[in-house]
């Protein structure tokens, strides 16, 4: 029943997601520097972990807990499929933090001094 709603839960994941990358891409539009291009990059794999491990992961868990077939397969997907996520909350708190990072600098007013 967890492995349903995983799956199920995914339907609204996946856009949320997207729709972070995006807004992070529109609002940081025609910003250079590193921390925008350690965002952008960390967003690729969050992507690309999402897209490769986690929702084929998250679809073969369900197939195997509705056919009450919880053999070896089913452990070690499921640790891939813990460790990606581990792996995914870890890249979005950083991109969080530089994201939280560059909104105070730039609500700095120009000249004001750094403390």
């Amino acid at each position: 029943m967890v492995k349903t709603a995983v799956l199920w839960a995914m339907l609204a994941l996946v856009p949320s997601l997207a729709v972070t990358g995006i807004s992070g891409a529109v609002l940081g539009k025609g910003w250079k520097g590193s921390s925008i291009t350690r965002k952008q990059m960390r967003m690729k794999a969050v992507a690309a972990n999402g897209l490769l491990i986690l929702l084929p992961s998250a679809f073969f868990l369900a197939m195997k807990a509705q056919a009450d077939s919880l053999d070896v397969w089913f452990y070690l997907v499921q640790v891939l499929e813990m460790t990606a996520g581990a792996v995914n909350i870890s890249l979005l708190g950083l991109n969080m933090r530089d994201g939280l990072a560059l909104s105070r600098r730039r609500a700095r007013p120009v000249g004001a001094r750094q403390v």
